[in-house]
């Protein structure tokens, strides 16, 4: 066989492969005007840029989102916004139309849902620029059904959008419903519509392909791929709908429900059917973090939760979501909301009821102090912290370093981010305003030549010798 005559062979057979996908697309007719109808819903799809204020610069960060109201208010994605920053550090916020070389309208940032981590930007102008993703009602998800979305190029391309379709293969919930494609059928962030244009959903993170990297003729890996630009999962439009609702009162401080039992993991399956639970959800408790409203209720580790307020948890695929799903439901509720959870305790069933408090700081609520000559940021130590390392309590003392300046006085002398310092100069630091006391009288003293910071990183304690001079 001729070299020509094999091309040719392998052309046809790719276009035998193309034909059932180009068959199912011609399948679902579009509507005659349908560039306009894109063009239309193009405008209710935004960029939104800032930068983000560090210790010593900016950094840029963009994202992509939508105007899901008259007032111009647009959802971001959990991971468009650095969350443990303060959002007093998010700066010259631009929410601009795609595909327009325009440097884009003012808004500012209206904080983010403690519920599905989302966040919210308020235009502060050019609302009339942009269509709510409401204005075009809502889709009647089916499988196989065709669906189109929006993509979106780069920065460069002034954020051009361009259409993206395929057909839905499945709705599951993890913990919400989430709609998945054959293939990617828009950008993360924006939006997905039915054939005449009903809003279907929003674009989420993207999911990870599955493919094998060949090393060489007998060893392979299986690795897996995403594509950071298009997506074929997203959101569906009734959960949107009700996220859209969640809009935050403030940047930082909402009051948040807080159980206070940490490391939920799902039941094995061994234990499952040894425990006769095959067919529903179950949650082990790994810890009780001290004088928290499980603690005071009487939850204990190794507690097997099965229920929440007699409801049995319901069994999900895969079973890493049952952690996720018992958190969703405690979190839809209010501080000091009573919830009770059927739990087994070795060979018995329990009922504990729980009075739910305010959560504890998070990141973005946490001090922090910067000190210019040293080069090191602090923050103050917080619950989280102290979980990560065993210290099931509140009252931890010692500070996190947050920031560690390139070739400053700390670098050099061997503080690392995430070093927890326990103890500066042989004084042992119990509180946030304490160590900035102490570094400010370091800093300020310039016949000082070092400074020893004693501080635990990965369980170890080392001492670090700070030279100032």
């Amino acid at each position: 066989m001729s070299q020509t005559h094999r091309k040719f062979l392998l052309c046809l057979f790719s276009a035998l492969l193309m034909l059932p996908m180009a068959r199912v697309a011609a399948q679902e007719p579009l509507p005659d005007d349908f560039e306009a109808l894109f063009n239309a819903r193009a405008k209710s799809v935004v960029a939104v840029e800032m930068f983000v204020q560090n210790e010593i610069d900016r950094e840029p960060v963009g994202a992509i989102g939508v105007v899901f109201d008259g007032e111009g208010r647009i959802i971001l994605m959990d991971s468009a916004i650095p969350s443990w920053l303060p959002p007093e550090r998010f700066k010259d916020i631009r929410v601009r139309p795609l595909g327009q070389d325009v440097e884009g309208f003012k808004g500012h940032y209206l904080g983010q849902d403690y519920l599905t981590a989302f966040h919210f930007i308020q235009l502060d102008e050019g609302q009339e620029n942009f269509t709510p993703i409401t204005e075009w009602g809502k889709a009647d998800l089916k499988t196989g059904q065709f669906l189109w979305g929006i993509g979106v190029m780069s920065k460069p391309w002034h954020f051009m959008p361009y259409f993206l379709s395929s057909r839905l293969s499945a709705i599951e919930q993890l913990p919400w419903e989430i709609g998945f494609t054959v293939r990617a059928v828009t950008t993360p962030g924006s939006a997905v519509f039915d054939a005449q244009g009903r809003f279907a959903g929003w674009g989420g993170r993207p999911s990870t392909e599955e493919k094998l990297l060949i090393l060489d003729a007998t060893q392979q890996r299986p690795v897996g791929i995403q594509d950071l630009r298009e997506t074929n999962a997203f959101l569906t439009v009734d959960r949107f709908y009700d996220f859209i609702q969640r809009v935050p009162s403030q940047p930082v401080g909402d009051p948040r429900p807080w159980l206070g039992a940490t490391g939920l993991q799902p039941l094995s399956r061994e234990v499952a059917q040894f425990l006769g639970l095959e067919g529903q959800g179950a949650v082990v408790v790994s810890d009780i973090i001290e004088d928290s409203p499980a603690a005071k209720a009487g939850l204990q580790s190794k507690d097997v939760i099965v229920a929440l307020d007699g409801e049995p948890l319901p069994k999900l695929r895969p079973d890493v979501i049952i952690p996720r799903y018992l958190d969703t439901q405690l979190a839809t509720h209010q501080i000091g909301d009573k919830v009770t959870l059927t739990v087994i305790r070795g060979d018995e069933e329990k009922q504990v009821e729980v009075e739910l408090g305010a959560q504890p700081k998070v990141l973005k609520e946490a001090e922090r102090e910067y000190y210019p000559e040293l080069g090191l940021g602090i923050r103050e130590f917080l619950l989280m912290d102290g979980i990560a390392r065993r210290e099931l309590r509140a009252d931890v003392g010692g500070v996190v370093a947050d920031f560690i300046k390139p070739n400053s006085k700390a670098s050099s002398g061997g503080v690392q981010i995430g070093d927890w310092i326990k103890e500066i100069d042989n004084t042992e630091i119990t509180s946030f305003a304490q160590a900035q006391q102490v570094l400010s009288a370091i800093e300020s003293d310039k016949d000082r030549s070092e400074a020893v910071f004693l501080v635990e990183r990965n369980n170890e304690t080392k001492v670090l010798r700070i030279k100032l001079k």
